[in-house]
Protein backbone atom coordinates (compact mmCIF):
# COMPACT_ATOMS: atom_id res chain seq x y z
CA UNK A 1 0.00 0.00 0.00
CA UNK A 2 1.41 3.29 -1.40
CA UNK A 3 0.74 6.03 1.03
CA UNK A 4 0.39 9.77 -0.62
CA UNK A 5 3.51 11.91 1.01
CA UNK A 6 1.30 14.43 3.51
CA UNK A 7 4.06 16.21 4.85
CA UNK A 8 4.55 19.96 4.73
CA UNK A 9 7.19 21.03 2.54
CA UNK A 10 9.55 22.64 4.75
CA UNK A 11 12.40 24.64 3.93
CA UNK A 12 15.41 25.78 6.04
CA UNK A 13 13.58 28.73 7.71
CA UNK A 14 10.49 27.26 7.96
CA UNK A 15 12.20 24.29 9.79
CA UNK A 16 13.50 26.63 12.70
CA UNK A 17 10.76 28.32 12.61
CA UNK A 18 9.46 27.73 16.55
CA UNK A 19 5.89 27.28 17.75
CA UNK A 20 5.72 30.77 20.16
CA UNK A 21 6.68 30.26 23.51
CA UNK A 22 6.93 33.88 24.50
CA UNK A 23 6.19 34.11 28.27
CA UNK A 24 3.72 36.82 27.99
CA UNK A 25 1.57 34.21 26.17
CA UNK A 26 1.92 31.49 27.98
CA UNK A 27 -0.72 29.95 30.39
CA UNK A 28 0.22 29.97 33.99
CA UNK A 29 2.13 26.85 34.68
CA UNK A 30 2.92 25.32 38.19
CA UNK A 31 6.14 26.42 39.13
CA UNK A 32 6.79 23.90 41.86
CA UNK A 33 9.03 21.21 41.18
CA UNK A 34 6.81 18.48 40.32
CA UNK A 35 7.50 16.74 43.53
CA UNK A 36 4.04 17.37 45.32
CA UNK A 37 2.42 15.57 41.95
CA UNK A 38 4.46 12.69 41.88
CA UNK A 39 7.81 13.44 39.59
CA UNK A 40 10.75 16.06 39.79
CA UNK A 41 10.66 15.90 36.41
CA UNK A 42 7.82 17.23 34.68
CA UNK A 43 4.83 19.65 35.56
CA UNK A 44 3.09 18.75 32.87
CA UNK A 45 -0.73 17.98 33.56
CA UNK A 46 -0.82 15.68 31.13
CA UNK A 47 2.02 13.65 31.37
CA UNK A 48 1.98 13.49 35.50
CA UNK A 49 -2.19 12.20 35.21
CA UNK A 50 -1.51 9.79 32.41
CA UNK A 51 2.38 8.30 33.88
CA UNK A 52 3.95 7.56 36.91
CA UNK A 53 7.74 6.10 37.75
CA UNK A 54 8.79 9.00 35.05
CA UNK A 55 12.50 8.73 35.07
CA UNK A 56 15.05 10.66 32.40
CA UNK A 57 17.18 8.28 30.26
CA UNK A 58 18.25 10.95 27.69
CA UNK A 59 18.73 14.48 27.41
CA UNK A 60 20.46 16.80 24.69
CA UNK A 61 19.77 19.95 22.68
CA UNK A 62 16.83 18.25 20.93
CA UNK A 63 15.25 17.66 24.42
CA UNK A 64 14.61 14.78 27.05
CA UNK A 65 13.66 11.37 27.06
CA UNK A 66 12.20 9.59 30.17
CA UNK A 67 10.78 6.28 31.02
CA UNK A 68 7.28 6.02 32.41
CA UNK A 69 4.68 3.20 33.16
CA UNK A 70 1.29 4.00 32.31
CA UNK A 71 -0.96 4.00 35.05
CA UNK A 72 -3.78 2.29 33.13
CA UNK A 73 -2.10 -0.19 31.12
CA UNK A 74 1.19 -0.54 33.39
CA UNK A 75 3.46 -0.35 30.62
CA UNK A 76 6.36 1.28 30.12
CA UNK A 77 7.13 3.95 27.51
CA UNK A 78 9.61 6.27 26.60
CA UNK A 79 8.24 9.93 26.09
CA UNK A 80 10.04 12.27 24.46
CA UNK A 81 9.71 15.81 25.66
CA UNK A 82 11.34 18.59 22.99
CA UNK A 83 10.64 22.12 22.46
CA UNK A 84 7.19 22.26 19.90
CA UNK A 85 8.61 22.70 16.09
CA UNK A 86 7.44 22.25 12.89
CA UNK A 87 10.85 19.60 12.71
CA UNK A 88 9.27 17.84 15.47
CA UNK A 89 5.53 17.64 14.60
CA UNK A 90 6.45 16.19 11.34
CA UNK A 91 8.42 13.55 13.58
CA UNK A 92 5.43 12.58 15.33
CA UNK A 93 3.49 12.79 11.99
CA UNK A 94 6.19 10.30 10.54
CA UNK A 95 6.03 7.72 13.43
CA UNK A 96 2.34 7.71 13.32
CA UNK A 97 2.29 6.28 9.32
CA UNK A 98 4.98 4.02 9.88
CA UNK A 99 3.78 0.39 11.53
CA UNK A 100 6.91 -2.28 11.25
CA UNK A 101 8.60 -4.54 13.18
CA UNK A 102 11.39 -3.25 13.04
CA UNK A 103 10.19 0.66 13.49
CA UNK A 104 10.05 2.19 16.96
CA UNK A 105 6.43 2.37 17.36
CA UNK A 106 4.63 5.25 18.28
CA UNK A 107 1.62 5.60 20.19
CA UNK A 108 0.56 8.80 20.80
CA UNK A 109 1.33 12.83 21.12
CA UNK A 110 0.39 15.75 22.68
CA UNK A 111 1.32 19.16 23.38
CA UNK A 112 1.40 21.45 26.48
CA UNK A 113 3.84 23.60 28.29
CA UNK A 114 6.55 22.53 30.72
CA UNK A 115 9.95 23.39 32.88
CA UNK A 116 12.65 22.91 30.52
CA UNK A 117 16.26 23.59 30.88
CA UNK A 118 16.72 24.83 27.29
CA UNK A 119 20.14 25.92 25.86
CA UNK A 120 19.34 28.75 23.79
CA UNK A 121 18.58 29.97 27.45
CA UNK A 122 21.31 32.65 28.08
CA UNK A 123 20.99 32.06 31.88
CA UNK A 124 20.75 28.21 30.96
CA UNK A 125 17.66 27.89 33.93
CA UNK A 126 14.30 26.26 33.87
CA UNK A 127 12.05 28.29 31.38
CA UNK A 128 8.61 27.51 30.67
CA UNK A 129 8.21 25.81 26.79
CA UNK A 130 5.71 25.25 24.77
CA UNK A 131 6.19 21.01 24.56
CA UNK A 132 5.49 18.60 21.99
CA UNK A 133 5.84 14.88 24.21
CA UNK A 134 5.80 11.74 21.71
CA UNK A 135 4.84 8.56 23.42
CA UNK A 136 7.07 5.28 21.98
CA UNK A 137 8.00 2.05 22.44
CA UNK A 138 10.24 1.62 25.26
CA UNK A 139 13.66 0.01 23.81
CA UNK A 140 14.86 -1.58 27.01
CA UNK A 141 18.46 -2.78 25.77
CA UNK A 142 19.58 0.07 24.29
CA UNK A 143 20.71 1.40 20.99
CA UNK A 144 23.08 -0.21 18.58
CA UNK A 145 25.99 1.58 19.35
CA UNK A 146 26.15 0.36 22.92
CA UNK A 147 25.18 -3.24 21.25
CA UNK A 148 28.35 -3.00 19.30
CA UNK A 149 30.59 -2.04 22.38
CA UNK A 150 29.08 -4.57 24.77
CA UNK A 151 28.63 -8.03 22.19
CA UNK A 152 32.16 -7.16 19.96
CA UNK A 153 33.99 -9.94 21.82
CA UNK A 154 31.46 -12.71 21.62
CA UNK A 155 32.53 -16.20 19.51
CA UNK A 156 28.86 -15.40 17.90
CA UNK A 157 29.29 -11.90 16.86
CA UNK A 158 29.58 -12.30 13.56
CA UNK A 159 26.22 -14.40 13.30
CA UNK A 160 24.38 -11.75 15.52
CA UNK A 161 25.96 -8.71 13.40
CA UNK A 162 24.94 -9.99 10.06
CA UNK A 163 21.03 -10.67 11.84
CA UNK A 164 20.91 -7.01 13.50
CA UNK A 165 21.70 -5.81 9.98
CA UNK A 166 19.24 -7.69 7.80
CA UNK A 167 16.43 -6.15 10.65
CA UNK A 168 18.15 -2.76 9.80
CA UNK A 169 17.92 -2.92 5.84
CA UNK A 170 14.40 -4.43 6.14
CA UNK A 171 12.99 -1.42 8.04
CA UNK A 172 14.61 0.88 5.63
CA UNK A 173 12.88 -0.73 2.86
CA UNK A 174 9.80 -0.18 4.46
CA UNK A 175 10.53 3.50 5.31
CA UNK A 176 11.65 3.98 1.25
CA UNK A 177 8.38 1.68 0.31
CA UNK A 178 6.65 4.33 1.96
CA UNK A 179 8.41 6.94 -0.24
CA UNK A 180 10.34 8.71 2.53
CA UNK A 181 13.86 9.34 3.63
CA UNK A 182 15.28 8.50 7.30
CA UNK A 183 18.33 11.13 6.44
CA UNK A 184 19.98 10.57 9.82
CA UNK A 185 20.46 7.08 10.64
CA UNK A 186 23.45 6.06 12.61
CA UNK A 187 23.84 3.50 15.13
CA UNK A 188 22.86 6.31 18.18
CA UNK A 189 19.00 5.89 16.34
CA UNK A 190 18.89 2.30 16.25
CA UNK A 191 17.45 1.03 19.33
CA UNK A 192 17.25 -2.94 20.43
CA UNK A 193 13.93 -4.26 21.99
CA UNK A 194 13.11 -6.35 25.05
CA UNK A 195 13.32 -9.45 22.47
CA UNK A 196 16.47 -8.46 20.59
CA UNK A 197 14.38 -6.75 17.63
CA UNK A 198 16.03 -3.92 16.00
CA UNK A 199 13.85 -0.45 16.66
CA UNK A 200 14.64 2.37 13.65
CA UNK A 201 13.98 5.61 15.56
CA UNK A 202 14.32 9.15 15.63
CA UNK A 203 12.48 10.51 12.55
CA UNK A 204 12.73 14.23 13.38
CA UNK A 205 14.34 14.67 9.56
CA UNK A 206 12.22 11.96 7.93
CA UNK A 207 11.01 13.60 4.72
CA UNK A 208 9.33 12.42 1.57
CA UNK A 209 11.03 11.88 -1.97
CA UNK A 210 8.06 13.98 -3.64
CA UNK A 211 10.08 17.12 -2.41
CA UNK A 212 11.89 18.72 -5.50
CA UNK A 213 14.54 20.31 -3.63
CA UNK A 214 15.38 19.15 0.16
CA UNK A 215 16.82 20.82 3.01
CA UNK A 216 20.35 20.92 2.86
CA UNK A 217 22.70 19.86 5.21
CA UNK A 218 20.34 17.97 7.52
CA UNK A 219 21.55 14.87 9.80
CA UNK A 220 24.60 13.75 11.23
CA UNK A 221 27.49 14.93 9.37
CA UNK A 222 29.39 11.85 10.10
CA UNK A 223 27.36 9.88 8.31
CA UNK A 224 25.75 12.08 5.70
CA UNK A 225 26.20 10.87 2.26
CA UNK A 226 28.00 13.75 0.12
CA UNK A 227 25.23 15.19 -1.67
CA UNK A 228 23.11 15.38 1.54
CA UNK A 229 25.28 18.56 2.19
CA UNK A 230 23.58 19.98 -0.80
CA UNK A 231 19.77 20.62 -2.04
CA UNK A 232 19.08 17.79 -4.20
CA UNK A 233 18.81 13.99 -2.97
CA UNK A 234 17.07 11.47 -2.74
CA UNK A 235 16.66 7.77 -0.78
CA UNK A 236 20.19 6.84 -1.62
CA UNK A 237 21.62 9.35 1.56
CA UNK A 238 20.36 6.24 3.57
CA UNK A 239 21.99 3.65 1.23
CA UNK A 240 25.34 5.52 1.92
CA UNK A 241 24.55 5.98 5.72
CA UNK A 242 24.06 2.28 5.78
CA UNK A 243 27.17 1.27 4.67
CA UNK A 244 28.71 3.02 6.78
CA UNK A 245 26.66 1.25 9.18
CA UNK A 246 27.40 -2.07 8.18
CA UNK A 247 31.10 -1.66 7.95
CA UNK A 248 30.69 -0.43 11.58
CA UNK A 249 29.03 -3.44 12.48
CA UNK A 250 31.70 -5.96 11.12
CA UNK A 251 34.80 -4.55 11.93
CA UNK A 252 33.14 -3.70 15.65
CA UNK A 253 35.84 -0.90 15.68
CA UNK A 254 36.25 1.08 18.91
CA UNK A 255 35.36 4.51 19.18
CA UNK A 256 39.50 5.32 18.86
CA UNK A 257 40.02 2.96 15.88
CA UNK A 258 37.00 4.19 13.91
CA UNK A 259 38.18 7.58 14.49
CA UNK A 260 41.39 7.04 12.91
CA UNK A 261 39.77 5.38 9.33
CA UNK A 262 36.28 6.80 9.12
CA UNK A 263 37.33 9.71 6.50
CA UNK A 264 38.85 7.06 4.67
CA UNK A 265 35.51 4.99 4.51
CA UNK A 266 33.73 7.63 3.93
CA UNK A 267 35.06 7.56 0.66
CA UNK A 268 34.86 4.14 -0.15
CA UNK A 269 38.41 3.37 1.02
CA UNK A 270 37.95 0.30 3.38
CA UNK A 271 41.28 -1.04 5.31
CA UNK A 272 42.79 -4.24 4.76
CA UNK A 273 42.20 -6.07 7.50
CA UNK A 274 38.53 -5.78 6.24
CA UNK A 275 38.52 -6.22 2.75
CA UNK A 276 40.43 -9.90 3.78
CA UNK A 277 37.59 -10.74 6.29
CA UNK A 278 34.95 -9.42 4.50
CA UNK A 279 35.31 -9.68 1.11
CA UNK A 280 31.99 -9.77 -0.48
CA UNK A 281 30.67 -7.51 2.05
CA UNK A 282 33.24 -4.90 1.43
CA UNK A 283 32.74 -4.92 -2.18
CA UNK A 284 28.87 -4.51 -1.74
CA UNK A 285 29.97 -1.32 0.89
CA UNK A 286 32.16 0.37 -1.45
CA UNK A 287 29.47 0.68 -3.95
CA UNK A 288 26.99 1.86 -1.22
CA UNK A 289 29.37 4.41 -0.35
CA UNK A 290 29.74 5.46 -4.10
CA UNK A 291 30.29 9.42 -4.43
CA UNK A 292 27.65 9.08 -7.44
CA UNK A 293 24.22 8.05 -5.46
CA UNK A 294 22.68 6.31 -8.81
CA UNK A 295 25.85 3.80 -8.42
CA UNK A 296 24.90 2.82 -5.09
CA UNK A 297 22.79 -0.12 -5.01
CA UNK A 298 19.26 0.04 -4.27
CA UNK A 299 17.47 -1.12 -1.04
CA UNK A 300 15.22 -3.83 -2.54
CA UNK A 301 19.30 -5.49 -3.59
CA UNK A 302 20.52 -5.04 -1.00
CA UNK A 303 18.22 -7.12 1.33
CA UNK A 304 18.24 -10.09 -1.34
CA UNK A 305 22.00 -9.42 -0.65
CA UNK A 306 21.78 -9.69 3.24
CA UNK A 307 19.20 -11.88 3.46
CA UNK A 308 20.54 -14.82 1.04
CA UNK A 309 24.16 -14.30 2.69
CA UNK A 310 22.21 -15.01 6.17
CA UNK A 311 19.89 -17.89 4.97
CA UNK A 312 23.26 -19.56 3.73
CA UNK A 313 25.09 -19.02 7.51
CA UNK A 314 22.00 -20.50 9.05
CA UNK A 315 22.09 -23.31 6.51
CA UNK A 316 26.05 -24.19 7.27
CA UNK A 317 25.19 -23.56 10.80
CA UNK A 318 22.73 -26.56 10.81
CA UNK A 319 24.57 -28.62 8.98
CA UNK A 320 26.93 -29.15 11.70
Amino acid sequence: RKLAANFPNVRNKEEQKEVSDSNERLPEVDTNTGEENGSPHTVNNVFLDLFEKIEPIGAGGFGNVFKATSKSDKTTYAIKRVKLTKKVEREAEGLARLTHENIVRYHSSWNGYDHMNYPDSSQNSLRKIHCLFIQMEFCEKGTLAKWISKNREDQKYRAMAQTKFLQIVKGVKYIHSEDLIHRDLKPQNIFISHDDKIKIGDFGLVTSVAFDTLTEDRGTKSYMAPEQFGAKYGKEVDIYALGLIWFEILSACTHHERNEVWSSVRQGELPKYFIKQFPTEASTIRKMLSADPSARVPISYLFDLVKSDDKEKELRNNSY
